[in-house]
């Protein structure tokens, strides 16, 4: 996706060129100091954006066709005159590896040994969702012994505007030197000025040189004055549309190459003006059809061969990426400045348009983190097999393209719906074929426990508090369980739920009852049990009774000091041994951003675009409204012997109805908080935010991104994204009073004491413990989900700990309180063995 996509959105920025180039056009003079330019030809990969994300994928394997046979038939021509191509992703690589045939795969080969066709390291370009777990399957998505062939030796991050540390980490683990990015200034941009090479330094000590290249495509516009491409977007089907022809680009008689010279000339002077002064600098180029998704244009070559030839200043080299970063390592390497930071990503607030979907994808992730556990025996190949293809789809979820160039120009029309529907179904699937298998695994082991209501932990930390099972699952009138090991006597809590059939009254349905088809409020309909410390990778077995029993009555002053509201709604909570409250007021609250203006994406484009921060920040309190809900009642209040309940309903003008309901924990310091809403459809732009304040202003937290840790505005590179976060799902803050850890099972796009829409932070504001959780956001004027109304359920936990020792703990622990205990029924009759054999075991 490229933000220069539409020209009528050009125009309307101010961006056309006519204006652009007049700024080069003071001197027609030879560059001083560049004496080579270095043409990197690739397709700008996006699964989706101009066609739909299957159209791509079986082109960018066609355009691959055309590089190879390209390369064949200029391999005998002088060096210069040969055509090269870089694969700038291998996902095309590896479809088009698996079905090419002997003879072809040979050929791929050749062109690759001779240098003219390259293929990076990533599987495509990505956001920062990405956990540790995907990165290493990105690192792996060739086949072995293919990526033993090729060696890859430069990743390319292009259009989006980061590249996790996770990521460094990765392809540095497989060899991979160098990081090549073309960054789209839409809504960011570099943090560096474009063509600068730098050493990134990593945690480790590692070193990464990159290329802050200009704009992925920009090479076009050395050599040509006008944009060729029309549209603004046509579908590769429209064959009223093309690709450019030889002639109509990069034309080779005399007199278009001088023209083309003096244009590059003026280029390359405005960058020397600018302070550049290697003799090298290397661009990349598409062919102008569309921009991205773009086929190879084999004439390119003839066009480089025809510019040397007549002794054209600079000279000219088509070139792969690796053969380009390593002409720029060998004029800039030495010189090249050291920087080290998290490198977060001014976009990664686009995938906060489509809540549902990221929650699927990282319920998706759960599973998959649980099917492994080592409660359920060790891995075979199959079961592997289906991990990694599962990760692979949960990889391209987090791919940069979300959707359609029109998404929120025409969101309903059938290439809109189309092609987000496909996008979604890389959360959707994973997530049912990741709980299948979690399933699969767990009634494998557990089947042969004997009989009993089994319940097994799959994380690496203890879990205590409540599980909960469907009352239709028990097939008879139990009211309590037995633990099969102590003896203790556990009552079930029974609470109402859906059931099929006709409603009966007003109260049997709840007001989140949207369709009023079936009751929602059928007694007894679940119920849960406490469970106490079940150990790490361990199972338990229970005994179902119908007994009776009262739940025991809680010890005196047992639990949390708790201050509420003047409608009950707890404002802090301190436990015995704490300094300071868990969370401090406000917790659970629920505030929004509306955008008052006509057409308002264009007002948020005008306050993005305004670079003093005093006439920006007038913008902002004149067009955005920050609203927080209001309380629609009192606090209901629940006790039982292990925690506290308060549930509240919300009101606020963007939602249809909401609710909120904090369980808080009596023997240790932590809280659940779990908010519903349901969002009243609309396509303007707005921001949903759950406020999680902690009382530890004046520290800024740990919190991680694919694995690795960082700390938000310390441990970053300059000029990235401060406005918003994209994190694994923790934040960690370490004090003299003890260790805050917050989690979000659903939402890992944070701010801190925000939201902060189009700000710009370059320093930590004052209340950095006013932790707030972004919900929905749909700023974005394309690619991103437009709308997307509906019940959403989001989760937080918060705990306090004494002491919790680095990222690694946090992690753990996180990942702990997430996770939920798998739970299997068994009566006294064993299992068919052919249920067994052919459908349970994976």
């Amino acid at each position: 996706m490229n933000a220069h996509q539409l020209p009528a959105i050009c125009l309307a920025l101010g961006l056309g060129l006519a204006g652009v180039l007049s700024a080069w056009s003071a001197s027609g003079a030879e560059p001083e100091h560049i004496r080579q330019l270095d043409l990197i030809h690739f397709s700008h990969t996006d699964f989706g954006f101009t066609d739909h994300p299957e159209v791509c994928r079986e082109m960018q394997a066609r355009y691959l066709d055309i590089a190879i046979d390209a390369a064949r038939a200029t391999r005998d021509r002088p060096e210069e005159a040969r055509f090269r191509w870089t694969a700038e992703t291998t996902v095309a690589v590896d479809d088009w590896w698996r079905a090419a045939s002997p003879e072809r795969r040979e050929s791929f080969l050749e062109v690759v040994r001779a240098g003219q066709l390259e293929v990076t390291a990533l599987p495509f370009n990505n956001t920062p969702f990405l956990d540790a777990a995907q990165w290493r399957g990105m690192t792996h998505w060739l086949p072995d012994d293919l990526w033993r062939r090729l060696e890859p030796q430069t990743a390319v991050q292009n259009d989006v505007n980061g590249f996790p540390r996770a990521g460094a980490k990765a392809i540095l683990d497989r060899g991979v030197r160098y990081l090549f990015t073309g960054i789209n200034s839409d809504s960011g941009g570099p943090p560096l000025p474009r063509l600068t090479p730098f050493w990134w330094k990593q945690p480790d000590d590692r070193r990464l040189f990159v290329w802050m290249s200009l704009p992925y495509g920009d090479g076009f516009f050395f050599f040509e004055s006008e944009e060729w491409r029309r549209g603004p977007l046509p579908l590769a089907a429209d064959a009223r549309f093309r690709p450019p022809r030889a002639g109509d680009i990069l034309r080779t008689d005399e007199s278009s190459l001088r023209t083309a010279q003096a244009q590059c000339a003026r280029r390359l002077r405005q960058f020397e003006e600018q302070g550049y002064r290697y003799p090298v600098l290397a661009v990349s180029m598409t062919s102008m059809w569309r921009y991205d998704n773009d086929p190879p244009f084999p004439p390119i070559s003839d066009f480089v061969a025809a510019w040397n030839q007549l002794g054209l200043q600079p000279r000219l080299r088509l070139v792969t990426v690796s053969q380009a970063m390593r002409a720029l390592e060998d004029v800039a390497g030495d010189s090249a400045p050291e920087y080290e930071g998290e490198w977060t990503d001014w976009w990664a607030n686009g995938t906060a348009s489509a809540p549902r979907e990221v929650a699927a994808s990282r319920f998706a992730k759960r599973y998959l983190a649980a099917a492994q556990s080592p409660v359920w025996g060790p891995l075979d190949t199959v079961t592997r097999e289906r991990i990694a293809a599962l990760t692979r789809d949960l990889c391209l979820f987090d791919e940069h393209t979300w959707g359609s160039g029109m998404s929120v120009g025409q969101p309903y029309s059938l290439d809109a719906q189309g092609q987000f529907n496909e996008k979604a179904r890389f959360a959707w699937r994973p997530m049912a074929l990741a709980e299948w298998l979690l399933g699969q695994r767990a009634r494998t082991r557990l089947s042969r426990e004997g009989e009993g209501l089994w319940l097994a932990n799959p994380a690496e930390t203890p879990f205590s508090g409540w599980a909960m099972l469907l009352t239709s699952a028990l097939r008879d009138d139990y009211h309590s369980l037995v633990d099969s090991t102590t003896g203790a006597r556990l009552p079930l809590h029974f609470e109402p739920g859906p059931l099929w059939g006709r409603p009966q009254q007003a109260a049997d349905l709840s007001r989140e009852d949207v369709s009023a088809t079936f009751p929602d409020r059928v007694p007894k309909r679940f119920a849960r049990f406490w469970v106490d410390h079940l150990d790490p990778a361990s199972v338990r077995r229970f005994e179902l009774s119908k007994d009776l029993i009262e739940d025991q009555a809680p010890p005196p002053g047992e639990g949390p000091r708790v201050e509420t509201d003047s409608n009950g709604w707890p404002v802090d909570a301190t436990w015995p041994g704490m300094s300071r409250p868990l969370f401090s007021a406000g917790f659970g609250d629920f505030v929004s951003v509306k955008v008052n203006a006509f057409a308002p994406r264009w007002a948020l484009r005008d306050i993005w675009d305004t670079a003093a921060p005093e006439r920006r920040g007038e913008l902002q309190r004149e067009k955005l409204e920050f609203i927080t809900a209001e309380a629609a009642g009192p606090v209901e209040v629940e006790e039982t012997r292990h925690i506290l309940r308060f549930s509240q309903s919300l009101e606020h003008p963007r939602l249809a109805w909401g609710t909120r309901r904090l369980e808080l924990w009596k023997r240790e310091p932590r809280v659940r908080l779990t908010v519903r809403i349901n969002r009243r459809s609309s396509f303007d732009p707005e921001l949903l935010c759950v406020v999680n304040p902690v009382p530890c202003d004046g520290v800024l937290p740990r919190v991680s991104s694919g694995g690795l840790g960082y700390t938000p505005f310390t441990d970053q590179l300059t000029g990235t994204c401060r406005d918003y976060f994209a994190i694994d799902g923790w934040a960690h803050y370490a004090t003299p009073a003890g260790h805050w850890l917050w989690v979000t099972r659903d939402a890992p796009l944070v701010t801190l004491d925000g939201p902060h829409p189009k700000s710009r932070l370059t320093a930590p504001p004052s209340r950095t413990g006013r932790l707030m959780a972004i919900l929905y956001d749909n700023f974005w004027y394309t690619n991103f989900q437009g709308d997307s109304p509906g019940v959403m359920e989001f989760q937080f936990d918060l705990v306090w700990l004494q002491q919790l020792d680095g990222d690694a703990a946090a992690a753990k622990l996180a990942s702990g309180l997430l996770s939920e205990p798998v739970m299997a029924i068994n009566p006294a009759i064993p299992e068919h063995p052919l249920l067994m054999q052919h459908l349970f075991t994976p």
